[in-house]
């Protein structure tokens, strides 16, 4: 649980409200009620935060975004406004959920963006649907990950012992109280993504994976794995950066290549 504790600090970034959505909605999808903002015009661009985040950690980007897309900021499963985790979440339903959520906004087809556990939803909706996907960016993402892995009775972290500063940011981003914010931290959680080499070599989905060099959570293997198996994947490991690469001195340069590969059209 001390990683997943980790994961949640690095989240913890990247705050405000840079501009007013054109609409928030509440869904309901596969029996949970699912919260997006939608932002800009254009072609759709999906963007999905890590755990124990909210669509809020992409407020300072999409002001960029939505000058040339139209940005649905989704609250994942648990999250935000969200409703709160059950103990029959999986990665796949969250997959799920955004599958029912597109279909719901009549997008056949979309352009994505998945931050940790944005990323492996992404990675599970394209093995599920790799058609859905146009080109997607995954930062720090692994398809072969379990926070189960973590789980030895010397690594475990648990609500109580988070600390108080800590808890009311977690406050701030989670509206329905300290008992959806104790779900995330639950050390039970079937937090897993199982998806073999030979499943990614199916996906044709255009793809840039961004990891940090100084990755705490995943290393860079993973991002490198991914690279190898995906048959159209870009690689960009960023210099002296940990498990959240693009925030800080290294936002700019994100929003620049991220634009400049989401706008790429797909060779022929």
């Amino acid at each position: 649980m001390k990683k997943l504790f980790l994961i949640s600090v690095a989240l913890l970034v990247e705050q405000g409200h840079a501009q007013e959505p054109n609409r928030t909605e509440i869904v309901n999808v596969n029996g949970i009620e699912l919260y997006y903002e939608q932002y800009g015009k254009g072609e759709p661009l999906l963007l999905l935060h890590g755990w124990t985040q909210s669509s809020q950690f992409w407020s300072e980007y999409i002001s960029t975004y939505a000058q040339s897309y139209e940005v649905y900021a989704v609250d994942l499963r648990g999250h935000g406004k969200t409703t709160p985790l059950t103990e029959d979440f999986s990665i796949q339903k969250s997959a799920k959920d955004i599958i029912a959520l597109m279909d719901y906004l009549s997008l056949k087809r979309v352009k994505a963006i998945g931050l940790s556990y944005g990323g492996l939803v992404l990675l599970q909706i394209g093995d599920l649907l790799p058609d859905r996907l146009e080109s997607v960016i995954l930062i720090g993402a692994s398809h072969n990950y379990s926070g189960g892995d973590n789980q030895a009775l010397d690594n475990q972290f648990s609500f109580e012992d988070l600390p108080p500063s800590f808890v009311e940011q977690l406050r701030g981003l989670h509206p329905q109280g300290d008992q959806q914010i104790k779900a995330l931290f639950n050390p039970g959680l079937n937090y897993e993504i199982r998806l073999k080499d030979e499943d990614l070599r199916a996906v044709r989905t255009r793809t840039l994976i961004i990891n940090g060099d100084r990755d705490e959570i995943l290393g860079v293997d993973a991002a490198l794995a991914l690279h190898k198996h995906l048959p159209d994947s870009e690689l960009w490991i960023v210099p002296n950066s940990g498990h959240i690469p693009i925030g800080g001195t290294n936002k700019s340069q994100f929003l620049d290549i991220s634009i400049e590969f989401l706008n790429r059209k797909k060779a022929k």
